[in-house]
């Protein structure tokens, strides 16, 4: 690791940052702090009121050939300081008014030859991680954007890239976590009542959401265990599999759909009691689907209104064992709810409030549970094909094994079980959708009446 110091004039720092040479907003930066443009234009008045606003730490990565593959053309990456030298570059593009006027309204530029210390140091990834680290242990750095300011992490890329687009990935962002410039050309989440991806709060989320897809259901999923599975010490390997990682997006996908049918944003209350509630009926059954989706989000706003609401009194003195037999503890049970629908580190009472608001939705919730295995081995279907007498159970026409397939009574996206069924031509099970076979017999029956006719 190397490390110099130099300086630099506000203007040299805006022109590295437009034509690329210098990167303020790399893949491992965290997010602002704070929305709007208030921060930066305190920025630059700061500056402008010869206050200073302290050194700038990059990274030269000019002659690294595995990051100029992932920033072609860079010189350095920001450690510490993006966010200062991001506002310099709106404030001189007309971007942000400082004390009500744009760049252009001021008659005195010598802002721009403003001196700043330009520390430079060339390292690896895992020594920039450390610095980030070290340098902000003293300052207001939570343990999400810790883990976050990993650039090369194949599991932190996974997790940024359904929460923020990069030019360096060329990703799509989860339509839960877009987010859009109001009015005052501030970016505002479409799905949630918070600013973008608060102090990666947003990245937490689909951390959980990793954790309880591999776990199959409300495991723990504290800092203990995001830290662990990305520094490769979960299970001993790396368990993110494509499989895993189609749960996650399913997951997020209902709870995209979820927002949209509730007709308001998420807050983190209504997503965390959420998540318990999907990924228990995910422990029940990996392959649930919704029939109704705007009965369970009746059914749910209901409960969770009940279990956790203000405005109205029905469980305020009721009690519930949280306990065992032998050794119950009773507790309140909108308190008990209250505390531990965040409390993702302890799956033992992530998985008690699930289970007092699936209790509380009641039994038709608008979910089908289906069967894990979807149709019969072919060895099986040549069994049943043979009792069948070679024959289609719609048509009762002779039947080869090759153009068959096993039909299910009641359809598999319905919730139907793989013994309530027989052998089919390949093409009726095409045509006949998700009726039943005894509804699709009927309705080849009324075809051939009316040709009859």
């Amino acid at each position: 690791m190397n490390t110099y110091i130099d300086k630099k004039t506000i203007r040299q720092l805006i022109d590295l940052a437009l034509n690329g040479k210098l990167n303020p907003d790399p893949i491992s930066q965290r997010p602002a702090t704070s929305s709007g443009p208030k921060k930066s234009q305190e920025i630059v008045e700061a500056v402008r009121s010869g206050i200073g606003v302290g050194m700038i730490t990059v990274r030269d990565i000019s002659k690294d050939p595995a990051m100029q593959e992932v920033y072609p053309g860079v010189h350095y990456l920001v450690i510490d300081g993006g966010h200062r030298i991001r506002a310099f570059a709106e404030f001189y593009t007309n971007k942000i008014k400082v004390n009500g006027k744009y760049y252009t309204e001021f008659e005195d530029t010598s802002f721009l030859s403003t001196q700043i210390a330009f520390e430079v140091i060339t390292c690896t990834s895992e020594e920039a991680t450390k610095i980030f680290r070290t340098r902000n242990k003293t300052t207001a750095v939570n343990f999400m954007e810790m883990i976050m300011c990993d650039d090369e992490s194949a599991i932190c890329r996974e997790v940024r890239s359904r929460t923020k687009y990069y030019r360096e990935y060329k990703n799509d962002v989860h339509p839960v976590f877009e987010a859009k410039r109001n009015a005052k050309g501030e970016w505002t989440p479409e799905c949630f009542d918070s600013d973008v991806n608060p102090r990666r709060k947003w990245d937490e989320y689909v951390f959980i959401a990793i954790l309880k897809a591999i776990g199959g259901g409300n495991v723990d999923a504290g800092q203990r265990e995001i830290e662990a599975l990305v520094h490769g010490e979960y299970d001993g390997k790396n368990p993110v599999t494509k499989n895993v990682l189609k749960t996650v997006d399913r997951f997020f996908n209902d709870v995209h759909d979820f927002k949209y049918r509730r007709g308001k944003k998420l807050n983190g209350d209504i997503f965390a009691a959420f998540q318990l509630v999907w990924f228990a009926l995910y422990e029940q059954n990996r392959d649930f689907t919704f029939n109704d989706r705007f009965l369970f989000k009746e059914r749910f706003m209901d409960a969770y209104s009940r279990l956790t609401g203000t405005g109205n009194s029905l469980y305020n003195d009721k009690t519930i064992n949280v306990g065992t037999e032998d050794e119950p503890e009773y507790v309140f049970v909108k308190e008990f709810v209250r505390c531990n629908t965040k409390n993702f580190s302890n799956s033992v009472v992530q998985r008690q409030c699930a289970k007092i608001i699936l209790d509380e939705m009641g039994i038709d919730i608008g979910i089908t549970f289906r069967e894990a295995k979807r149709s019969l081995s072919t060895a099986q279907r040549e069994e049943m094909l043979a009792i069948q007498g070679y024959k289609c159970a719609i048509d009762g026409e002779p039947l080869e094994l090759a153009d068959s397939v096993w039909g299910h009574d009641t359809a598999w996206a319905k919730g139907g079980e793989l013994k309530d069924g027989a052998v089919i031509r390949k093409s009726h099970n095409r045509d006949m959708g998700t009726t039943t076979l005894v509804e699709y017999r009927m309705i080849l029956d009324l075809r051939k009446n009316r040709k009859v006719a």
